[in-house]
């Protein structure tokens, strides 16, 4: 019988991907005023509301293990990486949405196995239940690129923007909690995962026809 992980680190956890969605929210829900006319508008409302819904239920979990002041800890990290990657319009809150959403997937397949099952359920479906907004968000990158393929470059440098970015705050919140690092069992773990993410995001930028990061 397995024995399940430590409370702590697991609650950890899921107050940073409770203070990540809460604030992916408020990113949605500013995005749908870059929307080019009423019918995108409508589409990115959705998004929105969906996030309103995914962080409703991550922050009931966390209250159930822990304190939702907890989010607290990892307010900077969130608050500087979603200050630095601000998008300008609309093609760059799609870009940022198709990117985004893609690396909360890659975290919830790191993560979620070394959680408890319940919250390994919560996180999973919190974190992977993306497919629409993943669909609205290609559906228009491909259509800005195809009228004007000269987006690109500008695409590209956001792109690796957003990475570097998200990168450089979950080193330095690894750095201030040992969370992940204890439940993926060494710092070498740690590690493997960080580069795996990078590769799945060189993977998708190839896909989006965007030149690969460094």
């Amino acid at each position: 019988m397995s024995v399940p992980p430590p409370a702590g680190p697991v609650a950890e956890i899921l107050a940073a991907i409770s203070c990540g969605e809460r604030l992916a929210r408020d990113r949605a829900q500013a995005s749908a005023a870059l929307a080019p006319d009423v019918k995108r508008r409508h589409l990115q409302e959705q998004v929105a509301q969906a996030e309103t819904e995914r962080a409703r239920l991550i922050e009931a979990r966390l209250g159930e293990v822990a304190s939702v002041d907890l989010e607290g800890r990892f307010r900077p990290f969130f608050d500087a990486f979603f200050d630095r990657t601000r998008p300008s319009d609309w093609l760059e809150a799609q870009v940022w949405q198709y990117i985004g959403d893609a690396l909360v997937r890659d975290l919830s397949d790191a993560l979620a196995p070394a959680l408890d099952p319940v919250s390994a359920e919560v996180a999973t479906t919190v974190l992977s239940d993306r497919d629409e907004q993943e669909s609205l968000a290609l559906d228009e990158i491909a259509r800005v690129l195809e009228e004007d393929p000269g987006e690109v470059e500008r695409l590209a440098s956001y792109a690796r923007r957003i990475i570097g970015e998200a990168l450089t705050q979950t080193r330095r919140a690894l750095d201030a909690s040992d969370a992940v690092r204890s439940l993926l069992g060494s710092e070498e773990n740690e590690k493997r995962m960080l580069l795996d993410l990078l590769q799945r995001h060189r993977a998708r930028l190839d896909r989006l026809g965007i030149d690969r990061v460094d």
